[in-house]
């Protein structure tokens, strides 16, 4: 399993999952963009760590992460 984890993004109390674009189960690749996340000043895309399935997503829409998080797993 590879976790998908909130990158550092700076100084900053933490996010808020805006939307997922795949799904649990969906192919991914290395590089594309997984998450939608809502900083207090800007919004992000978190991408996937690499090649394979989303099999568990950890954060759904609305809730919230800090800094190195796991907000899904790719196998």
């Amino acid at each position: 399993m590879q976790p998908v984890r909130l990158p550092d993004l700076g100084e900053t109390d933490g996010v808020i999952i805006v939307e997922w674009f795949k799904s649990e189960g969906d192919a991914v690749q290395a590089g594309e963009e997984l998450v939608e996340v809502e900083t207090a000043k800007t919004t992000f895309v978190v991408e996937a760590p690499s090649d394979g399935r989303l099999v568990r997503i950890r954060l759904q829409e609305g809730e919230s992460a800090k800094q190195n998080d796991i907000l899904a797993e790719v196998e």
